[in-house]
């Protein structure tokens, strides 16, 4: 991505107050100040011309170590910033302004767009997101099979699984009405995978890309959904396949000795002693 033409962004250091910037503007306060992905109050900052005609923004209160500063022009697309009347003489500086506006709103537009997720489509002709190598944060926990899952939620519920220190597993038991196809858990699941439950209907196991597992518990889920309703007076059986406990490597293990040569050695093997 080319250099930003609207926008200049800072670590900042300890107490640091000012943060130049060298994009043109119309009015002091079309420059914005953002902390943290979080735009201040423009009286919480001044826009300074020094006596070079460099431009910088200066902080009230100084920022903290590390603290994410983004200065950026905004033109105020809500507002006209030149009125034309009939019969009245254009002048040079008010048409200028006008074109000005109209531009610097255009760029600021543009910029935004080349920013943000894209869809995109690869030599295949499918179409994807491209979040250009950067991370997506503040991604809710998923709830539904094809929700997007954070690191958080995946590292947990492998490790519940690995270490054996999830939930109990455990099924349910239910009766089809023919016309219902949502059913709730008297348990929650250890996550939210339609593999991960054993379904039968009146005996016959069904293909988990029939029902979906969904809810808004984090660590997994409390209701099943079937794409087509479970026939009337069927027998519905839930299950969630159940996870092995981790078993601890005995520290009082003999791990067996040679007595003698070689050749002639006798040997005990390993036993717990």
């Amino acid at each position: 991505m080319a250099n930003p033409v609207t926008y200049r962004d800072y670590v900042a250091t300890a107490n640091q107050t000012d943060f130049a910037f060298n994009f043109p503007y119309l009015e002091d306060e079309h420059v914005t100040v953002e902390v943290d992905g979080s735009q201040i109050l423009f009286t919480d900052y001044a826009v300074v011309v020094e006596s070079n005609g460099d431009t910088l923004v200066r902080l009230n209160v100084g920022a903290t170590t590390d603290q994410i500063i983004r200065v950026r022009r905004k033109s105020q697309p809500d507002q006209n910033l030149v009125d034309f009347v009939n019969g009245s003489v254009l002048t040079e500086s008010e048409l200028d302004r006008a074109y000005l506006h109209n531009r610097y709103l255009a760029e600021e537009i543009s910029e935004l767009n080349d920013s943000a997720l894209q869809v995109k489509i690869d030599a295949n002709g499918n179409k994807y997101w491209d979040a250009q190598g950067f991370k997506i944060k503040n991604v809710g926990d998923p709830e539904h099979s094809q929700d997007a899952a954070t690191k958080d939620y995946v590292d947990g519920t492998v490790s519940s699984i690995a270490l054996g220190v999830g939930l109990i597993p455990d099924f349910n038991k239910f009766t089809g009405t023919g016309s219902e196809t949502s059913f709730n858990l008297s348990f929650t699941t250890n996550g939210i995978s339609s593999s991960a439950i054993l379904v039968t209907i009146d005996g016959s196991v069904q293909d988990p890309d029939d029902y979906t597992i969904v809810g808004g518990v984090s660590a997994g889920a409390d209701e099943i959904q079937f794409t087509t309703p479970p026939p009337l007076n069927s027998e519905i059986l839930v299950i969630e396949r159940g996870y092995k406990t981790k078993r601890e490597i005995p520290d009082d293990y003999d791990w067996g000795s040679v007595v003698g040569d070689a050749v002639t050695a006798s040997y005990t093997y390993g036993k717990l002693v």
